[in-house]
């Protein structure tokens, strides 16, 4: 049912659309050459951190990707965002935002905006580009790498905005309410495999295979199991144009007793709560942290199974002219609380870790880009001792991307 709705809106919004004006399309192309000497990739099946490992470096497609930004009317704008990853996905191309938001216009310092569809809630602070790409680094820090892993709004958002700079105050003022559904199984990637750091989002009609686990290509953006709403309330404050500050509070509500036998899985009850400041003191210098804590919970009887999990990162970036220096680290951890296997419950549940990431990012023209990425994460991963291996290992991956923009 999740997946016929979100194809009926597409086919709706596009039908209603009277033409597909250039101006409002954009089309990047992502090539990269990768060196890395990561342990198998989660993409593969693996336990390893890392977008790409030892068996996938080489010649590679970062992503070929098409946007669609228009308005409908003077107060409907429609974001559609299609993408491609050569990995062998279910759909070689696929979606991963499709939404329409009303913007009608403010008559005094209040404005309102509903968003219906399927898009990001409002955490990163990095993710700031078309396609929810991010302008420092290649990579996603580790807390907004699950997010595009397993996190999508698919329902309505409702913001109330206080536009107080248009009227000589010092502060813009944000709040967010959203309700949705079709994410009722969030939370099975942290309990099975842990953090990651990739720029890979999920899609939503994609698949995913989940280490540390049988091997199930499951879909993530499943069918709508305990139709049971869940909801979103968040905060977004911007003070003077140069700090920006953001809190959410995210809970899905779902039922973990209900079963979804063509995932092998039930439902996993996940919630959490994330902070974030973003400061550009000047017009070279940004900086960006976020904070995020929550749980999860499964079990097809009660609640017997329960994860904690805690992700948080600095990020400093430099632009002068054409080019971006940029330095980021990441700590993250998972730590299994209860569980009904009793024999593994120290040993086949968490992670812990943290890594480094530095970028060099030069425009060359309207169109060219290139960038050098590199990352080096150590962890601590349990299942790892059950496949024979370290649980604990030191990943490094080198990427250099040229990347056509039109």
């Amino acid at each position: 049912m999740g997946r016929l709705l979100i194809r009926v809106c597409a086919a709706g919004l596009l039908l209603s659309t009277p033409v597909l004006a250039a101006q409002d399309l954009d089309l990047d192309v992502d090539l990269r050459a990768v060196s890395s000497d990561a342990t198998p990739s989660r993409l593969d099946g693996g336990l390893g951190k890392l977008r790409y490992d030892a068996q996938h470096d080489g010649l590679r497609l970062g992503d070929l990707r098409l946007g669609y930004h228009g308005d409908l009317t003077t107060t409907l704008h429609v974001t559609a965002e299609a993408v491609a990853y050569g990995d062998h996905d279910v759909n070689p191309v696929d979606l991963t935002e499709l939404y329409a938001e009303w913007r009608p216009i403010p008559v005094s310092a209040w404005r309102s905006r509903l968003k219906v569809g399927a898009f990001y809630p409002e955490i990163s602070l990095e993710n700031r580009m078309h396609g929810w790409q991010s302008p420092y680094t290649l990579s996603f820090s580790a807390l907004n790498t699950w997010v595009g892993e397993e996190l999508r709004t698919i329902g309505a958002q409702y913001n109330l905005d206080w536009l107080g700079r248009a009227h000589g105050h010092s502060v813009d003022v944000s709040l967010n309410a959203a309700v949705f559904g079709w994410n009722d199984t969030a939370g099975t990637v942290l309990a099975a495999r842990g953090w990651g750091i990739t720029d890979r989002q999920s899609t939503l009609f994609g698949r995913f295979a989940n280490g540390g686990r049988p091997l199930l290509a499951r879909t993530l953006f499943y069918d709508e199991l305990d139709h049971r709403a869940g909801y979103s309330l968040g905060l977004n404050v911007k003070y003077a144009g140069r700090l920006e500050g953001r809190a959410l509070h995210y809970d899905n509500r779902a039922n973990p007793a209900v079963v979804a036998a063509a995932i092998q899985d039930t439902g996993w009850d996940t919630y959490f709560d994330s902070l974030g400041l973003r400061w550009t003191p000047t017009a070279e210098w940004t900086a960006i942290s976020q904070w995020l804590h929550g749980r999860t919970y499964a079990g097809n009887v009660a609640p017997v199974n329960a994860w904690s999990y805690d992700a948080e990162f600095l990020l400093l970036s430099w632009r002068h002219g054409a080019t971006r220096l940029s330095a980021r680290y990441d700590r993250f951890a998972t730590h299994q609380t209860t569980s009904d296997f009793y024999e593994y419950v120290d040993l086949y549940f968490g992670d812990r870790g943290h890594a480094w990431t530095l970028a060099c990012d030069r425009q060359l023209n309207a169109h060219w880009n290139i960038a050098l990425e590199g990352i080096e994460l150590s962890s601590w991963v349990a299942q790892r001792a059950l496949i024979g291996a370290a649980p604990q290992a030191t990943e490094r991956q080198l990427q250099l991307a040229v990347r056509y923009a039109l």
